[in-house]
């Protein structure tokens, strides 16, 4: 036995091996009750489009020059105090599994009620919806999208008002 500060070594010989069993005494482990919480932050990038064309003719041609697979979603429902005004606006979605970024085609415009009161002069959002994800090339799918033949303007929006902000992360 050979006595080492708070071990004890014990040594066994049994059958030509050496066993060394080491107690601990005195020893109190003390277990951390501390959460670590982790809240991934959502980043949302915005291309606000000016097209005459269909919602569906729009989705079609974005997937076209984006690659992408937008697909139709039920019907974004605008929140409003009194019922019988609120309004649909169209929702395309797609979600890339490499990237595992989220995008979004959004109506703006519907029978003359807005989605985003600060960008009334756009027909659709197009909502990149990022994780944890701080660079991203918009200027090229920004570019990509102007090129599509019927958009007469697309634009990056880096500024909302806290109220669009709030609506964009409260239904994306």
């Amino acid at each position: 036995m050979v006595n080492e500060g708070k071990f004890k070594v014990y040594f066994i010989k049994t059958s030509n091996f050496l066993f060394a069993l080491n107690f601990c005494l005195n020893l109190h482990y003390e277990v951390s009750t501390e959460k670590i919480t982790y809240q991934p932050k959502l980043n949302y990038y915005i291309i606000a489009i000016a097209s005459f064309l269909k919602d569906y003719r729009l989705s079609f041609f974005v997937n076209q020059e984006l690659h992408l697979n937008l697909e139709k979603l039920e019907d974004l429902v605008s929140d409003n105090k009194k019922k019988e005004d609120a309004r649909k606006y169209s929702k395309f979605y797609f979600f890339d599994e490499l990237s595992e970024f989220e995008y979004y085609l959004v109506q703006n415009k519907q029978g003359g009620s807005v989605y985003l009161k600060s960008l009334k002069n756009f027909d659709f959002l197009f909502i990149l919806k990022t994780i944890d994800e701080e660079i991203v090339d918009m200027a090229s799918l920004q570019e990509k999208i102007k090129n599509i033949a019927d958009v007469q303007m697309s634009l990056q929006i880096d500024n909302l008002s806290p109220s669009d902000k709030k609506r964009i992360e409260k239904d994306f």
